[in-house]
């Protein structure tokens, strides 16, 4: 054990002397955060503004008076004249934003209470079309129902024998963890990993192209402990890399300026003890499978660019993963509970949610321990190679 700990004081101190390693694994996450926070809110704020400031062109067919009187002529512009062909070209061609047509025995079919069909026309991607003309015809469908319940004298309750009362009972912390919650265990898990990459690629390749791991391999230790305790350093820097990242966000959540008080509590209330502890137990073993796993990978290349060629293959076998737990669907179960990366951007979801059932979470901290235990066993094997090791 001294030994495992005399290899890995020196890794440290060559981990720290290296600038790249600290400014790329330690000291951007803890900025990063922040920046994405701030960022995210502040593009999204001018996005909307823009979308809801801006005045929209609407070609009109056939439209009835009373609809036309009931749009705003100063956020909409109205242009009429037009036919179905000309209007989705044009909508295309990013010249108008929307079109509305009623068919021509429209004010017929509503004189003899009748149903009549209005088209609308537009582009899903231009945001806030859909919705802002939406109103506009829900608007004008509501004077018309209004109209014939006068007409035929009877009450609104008798052709709406239903009122639908819904209770959304989830508590804010659990809608956030069910929405936002997926972006966060992906950022910690691209931390742990890109963390644990570029020591692994200097403490291991980086050695073989310097040609100090020749002199490494002739001190009095197995060749075990020499990669415990550069496997030992490696994931110490990817944690590292994590908890920088768990400080960004308390600090994006407490001193970001424009950030919504809804947001910057829930974020504030979710970084509590129990979260910490809970994902730091999740994190140490994934951070010995990723360090294992990259060492095993790493010892493999000849020269550091032939390394980083390697890795960049298995980043994706760590970003597709994390990325699926934010989809709509992907829930946490038996199932995904022993899929390695994937399960701990589920947990992380639960527990953020306050949702997480601890014999799912005891079953994914023992699947990390185990496949962080044959991440180490194959890197063990690949370093005791000689044609690996020596370059």
């Amino acid at each position: 054990m001294n030994t495992v700990l005399t290899v890995f004081k020196k890794e440290m101190l060559d981990t720290l002397r290296d600038k790249r390693t600290l400014i790329t694994a330690i000291i951007m996450p803890a900025f990063l955060i922040p920046v994405l926070m701030w960022g995210m809110g502040a593009v999204t704020k001018m996005v909307m503004e823009k979308e809801q400031n801006k005045k929209l062109t609407v070609a009109l067919m056939n439209a009835p008076a009373e609809f036309v009187a009931l749009i705003d002529t100063a956020k909409f512009t109205i242009k009429e004249g037009y036919d179905m062909a000309r209007g989705r070209d044009e909508i295309l061609s990013d010249s108008l934003d929307a079109m509305i047509g009623f068919g021509e025995k429209f004010a017929k079919k509503q004189a003899d209470m009748g149903q009549s069909k209005v088209d609308f026309w537009y582009k899903s991607t231009n945001l806030s079309v859909e919705s802002r003309l939406s109103d506009i015809v829900e608007k004008y469908e509501e004077t018309l129902l209004d109209d014939r319940i006068a007409v035929l004298n009877i009450s609104e309750r008798t052709i709406d024998p239903i009122q639908l009362r819904q209770h959304d009972i989830a508590p804010p912390k659990e809608q956030f963890g069910k929405t936002v919650g997926g972006f966060l265990p992906y950022l910690f898990i691209i931390f742990c990993f890109t963390g644990c990459m570029y020591p692994a690629l200097d403490l291991i390749t980086g050695e073989k192209e310097r040609g100090t791991i020749e002199t490494l391999l002739t001190v009095p230790a197995s060749r075990f402990k020499i990669l415990g305790g550069k496997v030992l350093a490696i994931a110490l820097v990817g944690l590292a890399a994590a908890i920088m990242g768990i400080i960004g966000l308390v600090v994006a959540a407490r001193f970001l300026p424009d950030m919504p008080e809804e947001l910057s509590g829930m974020l504030v209330s979710m970084v509590t003890p129990k979260f910490i502890i809970m994902l730091f137990i999740m994190l140490v073993p994934l951070c010995f499978f990723f360090a294992g796993g990259l060492c095993a990978l790493v010892v493999r290349a000849k020269s550091f660019k032939e390394a980083q060629s390697i890795v960049s293959p298995f980043m994706m076998v760590v970003i597709i993963p994390a990325a699926m737990a934010m989809m709509p669907g992907i829930e946490l179960d038996w199932k995904t509970a022993f899929v390695p990366v994937l399960n701990i951007a589920l947990a992380t979801k639960e527990i953020v949610a306050g949702t997480i059932q601890m014999p799912h979470y005891i079953a994914i901290v023992v699947s990390l321990v185990i496949v962080a235990l044959i991440a180490m066993v194959t890197s063990y094997k690949a370093f005791s190679k000689e044609g690996m090791v020596i370059k």
